[in-house]
């Protein structure tokens, strides 16, 4: 049994083709704020998380174009400045924060530009991906082996393997069971378990379609929370996310199964969100410390599901 932590780190990127940027800080101090506090909990209970950063990110300064298959207009956003002047759109400082912990996180790429992989051509998707490598080699030495496609649009198989990549996030749509089963799932759970498969030669590792290390009862970002939610004291909306955490490792556990929870860098961008997510990190490096349960990332749960299938084939 497992539990793999994802978060995205986009900033400016995850929604440069879209209206409005209210859910992110000026100029992503915020953001930064969130990302340092839970590094330093996450060094002092050693817990990994997967860092899946848009590769513009790591790039200290570009001119704002780009020679890459992309529809006109779709790099229009990038600023063509550096860091200091546009910092939602230049943090190569969050890459290097991350890599120098001495809790061993991964960094994982989340596309070059934030590219919608399944409406984007596989010329246009191989691109991203070799330009986003380029950047994690330039930082890390190597690049990375996993992928957290933007917006859980689905690439290619082929054009994953082409680019390196052995392992994918990929989420489970659960709307369909209703307005009012989903609002009980987003407030009390359970969070689903799924097993990790290879497929196609590709590890697909599964998620909820919702950010679920995070609360949606509480502020996304700077963003206040839906309507119907907003009357339960926040205190409240807390506890119930604080408990939901749990009983998604319980189940974890007593199906000896795997939960991968996964957030936004920005959904963790306030005080509210906080507090429940720094106590389920001390309960999970805990429970990990009796042994009741590891705490993986995506890359370790790319390397644990090849070994069993291939213990799995010598002994048939």
């Amino acid at each position: 049994m497992a539990v793999t932590i994802s978060i995205e780190v986009e900033l400016g990127w995850g929604v440069h083709d879209l209206e409005g940027s209210e859910h992110l800080s000026e100029n992503g101090e915020a953001e930064r704020n969130a990302l340092g506090r839970l590094l330093d909990h996450c060094d002092r209970v050693d817990v990994p998380v997967s860092f899946d950063v848009v590769g513009h990110l790591l790039e200290d300064e570009c001119d704002g174009t780009h020679d890459g298959p992309h529809g006109n207009g779709w790099f229009e956003a990038d600023p063509g400045t550096d860091a200091e002047a546009n910092p939602l759109f230049y943090a190569p400082a969050v890459g290097h924060e991350i890599l120098g912990r001495q809790t061993d996180h991964e960094l994982c790429t989340h596309t070059y530009s934030h590219v919608i992989c399944g409406d984007a051509s596989p010329e246009t998707v191989a691109w991203e991906l070799r330009r986003a490598q380029s950047q994690l080699e330039t930082l890390t030495g190597s690049a990375a082996h996993s992928v957290v496609p933007p917006r859980h649009s689905p690439p290619e198989r082929a054009t994953l393997r082409g680019a390196g990549i052995e392992t994918v996030r990929v989420s489970r749509d659960t709307s369909d069971r209703g307005r009012l089963a989903r609002a009980g799932e987003l407030v009390v759970g359970p969070h689903p378990t799924f097993e990790p498969r290879l497929v196609d030669g590709v590890v697909e590792t599964y998620c909820t379609s919702y950010p679920s290390l995070t609360a949606s009862t509480l502020p996304s970002g700077q963003r206040p929370p839906p309507p119907p939610f907003r009357a339960l004291p926040v205190g409240l909306r807390q506890r119930l996310h604080r408990r939901y955490l749990s009983r998604a490792v319980d189940a974890a556990v007593e199906s000896d199964g795997d939960c991968h929870l996964w957030c936004h860098l920005y959904d963790l961008a306030n005080d509210a969100q906080w507090p429940p997510v720094r106590e389920f990190l001390t309960e999970l490096g805990a429970r990990r410390d009796r042994g009741e349960v590891d705490v993986v990332t995506m890359a370790s749960l790319n390397e644990r599901v090849r070994s069993t299938r291939e213990v799995a084939a010598t002994d048939d």
